[in-house]
């Protein structure tokens, strides 16, 4: 005699109750990191307080609830959960947020006990659409990839507008919404259909340099938040002005000082500083300090050759 697939109970009975939405976000270092957004889930309400239990006009406080999922969703102890419970159309209704206890598992279903807490942030992710339409967005730069595509979801039959992002070293010129070239980078969708969209930001490269940064050799950290060891190029100094005569420029630029975060080492537009000018990725030598009044400092520099490390420094974005 065969025994009971409860796999398959479980995912009838997320089919029929699991209506409402669950972020689960776990302790990782001292931040609490999001594991899962937006997972199916059914909120039940496990106790509430009434202050006054004699008044009926008095609402309820809810101090815990009882969330259930699917199997195949890693909840743990101690776990910061935001339930997300919606209505019959798909809107946000309310958000209970807390640490929940032990999962406890029966008939091909998870739960959890959560205490609802007032001392952290609930934060919800946006519920998905009902009815969604997927909207792809590219950055092209002479029909080349420039940014990593992205992917969104809107209701059909709302309005999607969105302009294109500062991205260093390029110009936002227009944008095409499929297949059809638009005047300006602004998209502007006043009612969204049912179909697939696709949308191509297209910019050109700024020949001209419109900024700089240290070229630096030491501590630094990486974008994703690991350390590294190594030549990089930190920090963005904007450039009010820059002329080029036989491989020397004249800039007037912001006259920073700054400390390096990670190595401590003190930077500054001096004689001898080595910086890197965008977009062009044109390396220079501080030769001469021209003058430097009200916080502005202007100076020449001299473009040279880098070493193959120097060349391949590493672009911290971590400290901008």
């Amino acid at each position: 005699m065969s025994g009971f697939n409860f796999g398959q109970i479980g995912s009838i009975m997320s089919e029929m109750f699991d209506s409402d939405f669950l972020d689960i976000k776990r302790d990782v270092g001292s931040n609490l990191q999001e594991m899962y957004s937006n997972v199916p889930c059914h909120i039940a309400f496990a106790s509430t307080d009434n202050p006054d239990p004699t008044t009926v006009d008095t609402k309820p406080i809810i101090q815990s609830i009882n969330v259930h999922m699917p199997l195949w969703v890693d909840i743990q102890n101690n776990d910061f959960i935001v339930a997300k419970r919606v209505d019959s159309e798909g809107n946000l209704l309310k958000t209970y947020s807390g640490r929940c206890g032990n999962p406890i598992v029966s008939e091909g279903r998870k739960k959890v006990l959560m205490t609802m807490s007032a001392t952290e942030s609930e934060e919800p992710t946006p519920v998905p659409p009902k009815n969604p339409a997927t909207i792809t967005i590219n950055y092209l730069s002479s029909g080349i990839p420039i940014q990593d595509s992205i992917k969104k979801t809107i209701e059909v039959g709302n309005v999607f507008s969105i302009n294109a992002p500062v991205i260093e070293g390029y110009f936002a010129e227009y944008c095409v919404i499929n297949g059809e070239k638009q005047e300006s980078a602004t998209v502007y969708i006043a009612d969204v259909k049912n179909v697939e969209y696709t949308i191509d930001f297209v910019y050109t490269v700024s020949e001209t340099p419109n900024m700089a940064r240290f070229l630096v050799k030491g501590l630094y950290t990486k974008d994703d938040g690991s350390l590294a060891n190594g030549y990089h190029q930190y920090k963005k100094i904007d450039i009010d002005s820059i002329s080029e005569s036989e491989e020397t420029f004249t800039i007037t630029c912001d006259n920073v000082k700054w400390t390096h975060e990670d190595n401590g080492k003190s930077l500054s537009i001096k004689v001898g500083a080595k910086l890197v000018l965008i977009p062009r990725n044109i390396f220079v030598q501080v030769d001469e300090i021209i003058g430097a009044e009200n916080n502005k400092v202007t100076f020449t520099a001299t473009e040279f050759t880098p070493t193959e490390d120097e060349r391949n420094s590493y672009v911290t974005g971590w400290y901008d």
